[in-house]
């Protein structure tokens, strides 16, 4: 299958939010400007749509989901909103730790 934007591979946190509150450590494994590859443990199971925050990054994603298998998802960006630096400073003061071993890591070739 072709893509229309090239994919960069990443290697970023992240903390996917569900609409009703639910946090989910992940990381996103590649990005293009429509779409990427995230890292979820296959235990969680992921709505039709979320939204997504990149650890030290000043925007959020809301994203669709495109395909899960296994421990991966792919999603399709709708929006981007960048975040002002009070609500930047309210995400890093919420004092709450994700549990980043429950991702996994990677897988040797």
């Amino acid at each position: 299958m072709t893509r229309r934007e090239e994919r960069v591979p990443t290697n970023w946190i992240a903390m996917i939010r569900l609409f009703d509150g639910t946090e989910i450590p992940c990381t996103v494994k590649d990005i293009s400007k429509s779409g990427a590859r995230l890292g979820v443990p296959g235990t969680w199971d992921l709505p039709p749509s979320f939204m997504l925050k990149v650890v030290g990054r000043d925007f959020v994603l809301r994203l669709t989901l495109a395909w899960r298998r296994g421990n991966y998802a792919g999603v399709r960006i709708d929006r981007i909103a960048k975040l002002t630096a009070t609500e930047e400073k309210a995400e890093s003061a919420n004092g709450q730790r994700p549990d980043y071993q429950s991702i996994g890591s990677r897988s040797r070739r």
